[in-house]
């Protein structure tokens, strides 16, 4: 009896312990796969947004991404969640449910209303101060969406403007403004707005994303000379970089540059497979792979020298063979172009430039309009982030802190400074831009070069988010500054447009 009754109590018990971790998740899980959050507030004696512990309606509950629905399941619970007291309560949170819940409506093909909820997203009440928050990251979020679904219905420069609109909001990040150029690309022309995101960009995060929009465009000699700085910012450049440069070089009719650039290449092809004799087969698959590609692009470079030399079967040797190419359509295609336009239909026989671009564009298309852009529309896509994050990192950029310090690099010749902790991936590129900034100002420059820059990603509640990030520089003090100066940022603008957010906060008056 004693024993029975012992076992019916710890069977209650277990019950009631196990009923919270057994509970079905609530529709705001079901909508977006998080729970609450606290409401921002205001802290007007400092000036600076803070999260106060007001707000905290609804109960509590553990965050599960996994439990997210889609389709029409999804549009239900992100309706049924703006019934909750955690997003009546709280309007970043309700702005965050109608963002998912526009994209959504955009994973359905329902456009108008994707724009709808995006803008009511985008219009709940808050505070000034809070809004100059919010409009840097879930405001962004929601005019990228509402530009993609504008991309959608074919309304192309509606398309531009409003990227172009969302990546404004953080002028020193880069992810909305690669998005934006994303977009911008689908069309050859580059437009002025597009032409400022590439050179903000450049300056900020180099790499061959200049090269390919001058490609698109035809601009050979852009395009190579863009390459051909990228290739100096490195002491051992990619084979596949060079041989890029190489067929640029040589549609921009730059023969003795492409002929240099070759015989550059071929060296570094030959090191490269003797390499991949000793490599473990991972990463001999790998170099397998660069020397393919780099390849094809050193073929294409040899077949527009050799048609710039007269020589016409010497070009339609190195084209010949190949069904297909896996090289940029924007190079391949007017290098075979030129070549079938000067030898014939000999050249090259099945290959059609004309189709290779359309499938590239199709592509590229697809890949904003299509399944393929709907992790970025209800995933990656900029949410809330604390701003005592930015506050936090002021910290690690103090001399007194252990992270976040400038180091010297490549022999002295650069300094490097690394972040290493979960946070928006924009936030990372300002924090390690503004670092480089004080970095230098402690040298006595009033100037620096960004000479290599990425984030380690990760996905998490603020959308896109960094693991890991790091950024290289150099100064008018460092040798290598001298072919990076057209590209130089001034301490003085990156100080005024991130040092006030990102500083250390004062300590509260007694």
């Amino acid at each position: 009896m004693r024993r029975s009754f012992h076992l019916a109590i710890a069977g209650a018990l277990l019950a009631a312990t196990a009923a919270p971790a057994l509970a079905a998740p609530s529709a705001l899980i079901k909508c977006d796969g998080y729970g609450r959050r606290q409401t921002p507030g205001e802290q007007v004696g400092r000036g600076i947004l803070i999260l106060g512990t007001l707000g905290l309606f609804g109960s509590a509950e553990r965050d599960q991404p996994s439990a997210r629905l889609k389709g029409d399941e999804a549009i239900a619970a992100c309706t049924e969640a703006l019934t909750d007291s955690r997003t009546t309560g709280n309007p970043v949170r309700r702005a965050e449910v109608l963002l998912m819940r526009a994209g959504r409506q955009f994973e359905m093909g329902r456009f108008e209303e994707a724009i709808a909820d995006a803008r009511a997203a985008r219009s709940v009440e808050l505070t000034p101060l809070v809004r100059s928050h919010f409009d840097r990251n879930v405001g962004a979020g929601t005019i990228m969406l509402e530009a993609l679904a504008r991309l959608s219905q074919d309304r192309q420069a509606e398309a531009e403007q409003l990227a172009f609109q969302a990546a404004n909001a953080r002028p020193e990040g880069t992810f909305m403004a690669e998005e934006a150029l994303r977009i911008m690309q689908l069309t050859p022309l580059i437009t002025p707005d597009e032409r400022a995101l590439l050179d903000r960009l450049w300056r900020m995060m180099p790499n061959v994303q200049p090269a390919a929009h001058h490609e698109g465009a035809g601009d050979w000699a852009a395009a190579a000379a863009s390459l051909k700085q990228l290739a100096a910012m490195s002491s051992k450049p990619g084979v596949g970089l060079l041989a890029r440069m190489a067929a640029v070089q040589a549609l921009a009719g730059e023969n003795d540059g492409a002929a240099a650039t070759l015989a550059r290449v071929a060296q570094d092809l030959d090191e490269l497979a003797a390499q991949a004799q000793t490599m473990t087969p991972e990463k001999a698959q790998t170099a397998r792979s660069q020397i393919a590609n780099a390849d094809e692009l050193v073929q294409l470079a040899r077949a527009q020298l050799a048609l710039n030399g007269g020589d016409l079967e010497a070009a339609k040797g190195h084209l010949a063979g190949r069904p297909r190419w896996l090289a940029p359509a924007a190079i391949a295609a007017p290098i075979i172009r030129n070549v079938q336009a000067k030898a014939g239909s000999g050249a090259a026989p099945g290959i059609d430039p004309a189709k290779m671009l359309a499938d590239a564009a199709k592509v590229r298309r697809d890949g904003l309009t299509g399944k393929g852009v709907l992790n970025l529309a209800t995933v990656l896509l900029p949410r809330w982030e604390d701003p005592d994050v930015a506050q936090d990192l002021a910290k690690t950029m103090l001399p007194t802190s252990k992270i976040m310090q400038p180091k010297p690099v490549r022999d002295g010749a650069a300094t490097s400074i690394l972040t290493a902790r979960t946070m928006a991936s924009d936030t990372a590129h300002e924090a390690l831009l503004l670092a480089a900034a004080r970095a230098a100002a402690a040298k006595g420059q009033d100037r620096f070069a960004v000479i290599f820059q990425f984030v380690l990603p990760t996905t998490a509640r603020e959308g896109l988010a960094n693991r890991l990030g790091m950024i290289e520089f150099v100064t008018p003090a460092d040798k290598l500054f001298q072919g990076q100066e057209n590209r130089a940022l001034k301490v003085a603008d990156i100080e005024a447009a991130l040092g006030e957010r990102y500083r250390v906060p004062e300590p509260p008056k007694r």
